[in-house]
């Protein structure tokens, strides 16, 4: 689950870019929500605070009530694995980003082609996020962190109703659910079978005829319903 937190206090700009994240997210048919507000209100700390996975922040660096720079500084006070996008309406404020320590993706001028450059921005963001995200979990009493670029599918168990994680060199098994696992993980992960999720950027072949998946260390996997083709092609 991609969590979006957008931040403008034009209603027509906060309508636009909500457009512009569900078009490309149900394109790309990933888990997604939109957190959407006006201002750096109450209810905005209140989401900012939530333990919510993969978030994506679109900001709009000054309104009304408040700097989405300094809203940002609060972010990375607790939160380093954000991503953090400003939308702005005066291009002079980006020599004021470059000297904070704030490590955003980008800025992106409201009048200058927004729509494009945000819709490559988020693709970016999703991309980073697959790249360094790290699934936390117990397992025989020790606590691990696996990052989600070695894992290369998850498949569930129905006899003892458990998850299977495989990475290059080994497997975990966890009692949880195949739906809690999609929560946990970034939206690089797609279903392929009502039992089997695969990291989508490890995937080298598909054989569309053999419905079977090559990845990039040679494993192969056959998991994969005439439902889900079109979706791993």
């Amino acid at each position: 689950m991609i969590n979006f937190i957008v931040c403008d206090d034009n209603v027509s700009i906060l309508n636009s870019v909500k457009e512009v994240i569900s078009k490309m997210m149900m394109k790309n048919k990933q888990s997604y929500q939109i957190h959407s507000f006006v201002e750096y209100d109450a209810g905005f700390i209140n989401k900012m605070n939530e333990k919510l996975t993969n978030k994506i922040y679109i900001l709009d660096i000054e309104t009304k009530m408040a700097s989405g720079i300094d809203v940002a500084r609060k972010i990375r006070q607790k939160d380093i694995n954000s991503i953090i996008i400003f939308l702005t309406s005066h291009d002079e404020l980006g020599s004021v980003l470059i000297k904070e320590e704030i490590m955003f993706l980008t800025f992106i001028n409201k009048f200058d082609n927004y729509k494009k450059r945000l819709e490559s921005a988020i693709k970016k963001g999703i991309r980073i996020m697959g790249e360094t995200n790290i699934l936390h979990f117990e397992y025989h009493g020790s606590v691990f962190n696996i990052p989600e670029k070695d894992i290369l599918y998850i498949t569930r168990d129905n006899v003892e109703r458990k998850v299977i994680i495989k990475t290059d060199s080994t497997e975990f098994r966890l009692s949880k659910s195949l739906a809690e696992m999609l929560e946990l993980l970034s939206g690089c992960f797609i279903v392929t079978h009502r039992s089997c999720i695969v990291n989508s950027t490890r995937i080298n072949v598909f054989d569309k005829r053999t419905k079977t998946i090559t990845f990039d260390n040679g494993e192969t996997l056959d998991m994969v319903s005439k439902k889900h083709v079109n979706e791993v092609m």
